[in-house]
Order: structure tokens, then C-alpha cells, then sequence
């Protein structure tokens, strides 16, 4: 067996090699001067992503399979969760009817979900009572199916894999979101906000794999703010330098029925950077010449 593998057990018996990947991240480089928010007016969004890859700073990484170790990740604790969790119509996402009434619903019962007493024997609940969101309302803002190759048009367009280190929404982004589409929730802002991320595999997961960063291993000096000033108004991002310390994760052959939950802002942790979980498409070299990666990720609210 390699080095770079070994044995993880699955449930009781089962044992599957530990697909571990050495791959190169692209992170930005550290800024030059004290402020460190970019501001980038275009009138598109082809000409920003060409603008950013000159800032791309590329790094060899190990990105650790926990396939197997799922249960040790939790979304308080690590900002991500991998869950069991079935939606029989995700072959219908290209009709607007299905994702309305049907698998958006099914996203956000799943967030709600996970606000399950974490001491109730039901199995039902046993994968969500590991990471709770406490949420009692959940209100989903964006809605995306990835399913291009890499390609500058369509990376433009968010219909391919991100492949540089982010994530969606730096603090002051995530207030922006808020603050735009629900007003009046920002100006009371009595209740506690999280941005969640549900990012669910379409078909088994083999080229262009997503890797998210354990949040215990960020720290504040890594964090790059980049805002990006759009006819249509402004948004603002947070972009990650490398630090060794950081600890990057995957789940090998990801399938449907295994979404990834994870944190992009959390208003009761602004103080260690807002929970805004680090993540990033990337190369596994043994899957290059597969087909395109295809992939649904839904984002919204929870309000707790």
C-alpha cells in the first residue's frame, strides 16, 4: 500500500484504503500593505477571474481522505459535516418547479434538521445529531449546479469548480448578503445568523473533488478580504494565504446521498473571523481526463 494511504474503518467490519492527495492548492499571496481589501470594478465577471489568477499563489498540499472518519467532524467544532441524507429528485434539478418546491425544501428540512436534541436515541437522527445548526427558520438566497470543465467563461458564469482557496463571503460580505435581501432581519439582528453551504454531489464524485479547511487550523493572519465592485452592486469575499498549520479535507468517491454542510458566517463568532470555512475545488491527478464534475449547492440563512 503507498505511504500516503491507509486503512480507515468503515461502520464495523469494512475497510477501505484512505485516499489521501497530494495537490496543489491555489491560495493568495500575502497582501503588501495594511489594508487588505482588494476592490476590483469590472464590468464583467470574466475580466475579475482572469484579473485574480495573476494573484494565485500556488502550494503542494496533502488533502486528507476521512472517509470512514466522517463522525469526527462536526459543524461547531470543524465548520463542515459530511450527512447521510437521500433526495430522490436531484435527477429533475434542471426544472425550476422541482428545485422550488421540492429540493430546496428538502435542503433547508435538513439544516432544521440538524437542531435535533443531540440526546435522542431515534437511528433516524443518529448522522445530524453530530453537528446542530439549533435553526428554526432557514431561507435559502442562491441556488447553483456546477457541471462545466474548467473553462474561463464558465468559471465566469459559476458553472465550474472553483479552483483557487476561499470562501463565499468574508463578515463584512456576509452582513452585505443579509442586509440586501432581508433588511429588516439585519437591522434587528436580535437572533443569531449563520450562512450554511449544502454542497451535494450529483453523480459520485471523481474529477475536481471539493476540499474544506478544519476551521481550528485557520488563523486570523491568513485571512485576505476581496471585494468585487459590479454594476449590480458589490460583494465582498474572503481569500486565504497558506499556513502549514492548515489542515485540508475530503471525502473520496463523495456520492449523492453525502452532502457537505458547512459554515460561511456565523454572527455569534465574529471575533475568530466569522466561521467562514475555507474551501476549494482540486486536482486528483489519478481522475484528470474524467468527465465534468456535477454538483448542486445550495445556500441560505439559518436563523437560530
Amino acid at each position: 500500500m503507498p505511504k500516503h494511504q491507509k486503512s480507515l474503518t468503515v461502520g464495523k467490519a469494512a475497510k477501505v484504503p484512505a485516499k489521501h492527495v497530494e495537490a496543489d492548492l491555489l491560495f493568495w499571496r500575502r497582501p503588501t500593505v495594511d489594508d487588505d481589501v482588494k476592490c476590483q470594478s469590472k464590468n464583467n465577471t470574466e475580466s475579475i477571474t482572469n484579473e485574480q489568477r495573476t494573484l494565485n499563489d500556488a502550494h503542494r498540499v496533502t488533502v486528507q481522505d476521512i472517509r470512514g472518519q466522517e463522525s469526527t467532524f462536526t459543524l461547531d467544532r470543524n465548520g463542515f459535516t459530511y450527512v447521510n441524507h437521500e433526495i430522490a429528485e436531484l435527477d429533475q434539478v434542471s426544472n425550476p418547479q422541482c428545485m422550488r418546491e421540492i429540493i430546496i425544501p428538502k435542503t433547508e428540512q435538513l439544516v432544521r434538521d440538524m437542531s435535533v436534541d443531540p440526546q435522542s436515541t431515534s437511528t433516524n437522527n443518529s448522522e445530524l445529531n453530530r453537528s446542530r445548526t439549533g435553526a428554526s427558520r432557514t431561507i435559502t438566497f442562491v441556488d447553483r449546479v456546477r457541471c462545466f470543465a474548467t473553462d474561463t467563461a464558465q468559471l465566469a458564469n459559476n458553472r465550474s469548480p472553483a479552483h483557487s482557496v476561499h470562501s463565499d463571503f468574508s463578515i463584512a460580505g456576509a452582513l452585505h448578503q443579509l442586509s440586501t435581501r432581508m433588511p429588516e432581519e439585519c437591522r434587528l439582528l436580535t437572533s443569531r445568523v449563520l450562512i450554511i453551504n449544502v454542497w451535494r454531489p450529483l453523480k459520485t464524485i471523481q474529477r475536481d473533488p471539493l476540499a474544506v479547511c478544519d476551521w481550528r487550523t485557520m488563523e486570523m493572519k491568513d485571512r485576505i478580504t476581496s471585494r468585487i465592485a459590479l454594476p449590480s452592486g458589490w460583494t465582498e469575499l474572503g481569500r486565504y494565504a497558506f499556513n502549514p498549520r492548515q489542515n485540508w479535507c475530503y471525502l473520496s468517491g463523495q456520492r449523492p446521498n453525502e452532502p457537505l454542510v458547512f459554515t460561511q458566517f456565523d454572527s455569534h463568532r465574529v471575533d475568530e473571523g466569522g466561521f467562514t470555512v475555507p474551501h476549494t475545488a482540486f486536482v486528483d491527478p489519478l481522475y484528470t481526463g474524467f468527465p465534468a464534475r456535477e454538483s448542486l449547492e445550495i445556500k441560505m440563512f439559518a436563523f437560530v
